[in-house]
């Protein structure tokens, strides 16, 4: 395990997809007395090491503010972690997408981490992303205008959540971390929607922990949706806020009491968002953009993708 000055240093991540069932999963694991998962959920540490700051997206200003920047602030994320704990980890997502990158950073920093990903139907994927923004108040646009814009929003260093097709080209960012680390576990969304139990315990047999334990999966954690009110977007964006905060505090000395909280606000926030229907002709466009990818991703991965091309 990497230690720096005497704090156990993460050894495994989290990395992503993005919307993929990330925050879900980490609260879960979160349970496990055997687990501790950084009490911040996304400090992105890895890609500020590389990235161009200010990202200058609607809101990105908030989101740039709970990034933990310096190697001081990462460590004190682990501080409070005691022996009886065996697995250490933290899930920042933009860490698959920022592969190549993030990498050096991983390996710089932590060495030879396990590591976990989880990938979505990418064009779900990226309407998730779409209604999360939505969901914020960020998003002003149709999904058909912010796919049109996404190119101008990578040039002008928005923060890649804004990145709804570009995110979802798994291949090269799967491939690259099973290329650098010698333990990876590649999960799809259907498992934790469909057979959630088994595979979480299949996570707590591949970090080395009592696969006995049933954690609450009650609770889906950052559920996207188009708020039915308007008034419920900016209160899911200060429950974002309020999550943080939670995180930051509570969720140190009292890691069960903080997740009952944020599960109560997060079963309220799922209550009050819709799933709006993508238009058919945009599917078949993504459908058509992802097709040679996500082929390509299924034989790296050896899951069936064909699901994913209907």
């Amino acid at each position: 395990m990497t230690k720096a000055n005497d704090v156990r240093l993460p050894n495994f991540l989290i990395v992503g997809a993005a919307k993929s069932g990330t925050t879900s999963l980490s609260y879960y694991l979160k349970q496990h007395k055997q687990i501790y998962i950084s009490p911040v959920k996304e400090p992105k540490f890895f890609t500020a090491q590389f990235l161009n700051f200010p990202i200058k997206g609607i809101g990105d200003d908030v989101v740039e503010k709970h990034i933990v920047k310096t190697f001081e602030d990462y460590k004190k994320l682990f501080k409070w972690t005691t022996p009886e704990r065996k697995a250490i980890g933290e899930a920042s997502v933009d860490n698959l997408y920022y592969h190549e990158n993030a990498i050096k950073q991983i390996k710089k920093y932590l060495g030879n981490p396990k590591i976990i990903i989880i990938l979505r139907n990418p064009i779900s994927r990226a309407f998730s992303a779409y209604t999360h923004l939505v969901r914020d108040g960020r998003e002003n646009l149709s999904f058909e205008e912010g796919l049109l814009a996404e190119s101008k929003r990578m040039r002008e260093n928005w923060e890649f959540m804004w990145f709804y097709k570009d995110v979802g080209l798994y291949h090269a960012q799967v491939k690259d971390y099973l290329e650098n680390f010698s333990d990876v576990k590649i999960y799809l969304t259907d498992d934790l929607e469909e057979r959630p139990l088994e595979m979480i315990k299949d996570i707590f047999r591949f970090l080395e922990v009592d696969d006995g334990f049933v954690p609450d999966i009650s609770v889906k954690y950052n559920v996207s949706g188009v708020p039915k009110r308007r008034i419920y977007a900016k209160i899911s964006k200060n429950l974002n806020t309020l999550g943080s905060f939670l995180e930051k505090r509570a969720n140190y000395l009292f890691p069960k009491k903080g997740i009952k909280i944020i599960g109560f606000f997060e079963k309220i926030r799922a209550k009050e968002v819709q799933k709006p229907k993508m238009k058919r002709e945009t599917r078949e466009m993504l459908l058509e953009f992802y097709r040679e990818d996500i082929l390509k991703t299924q034989n790296i991965i050896g899951r069936d993708l064909s699901n994913w091309l209907k």
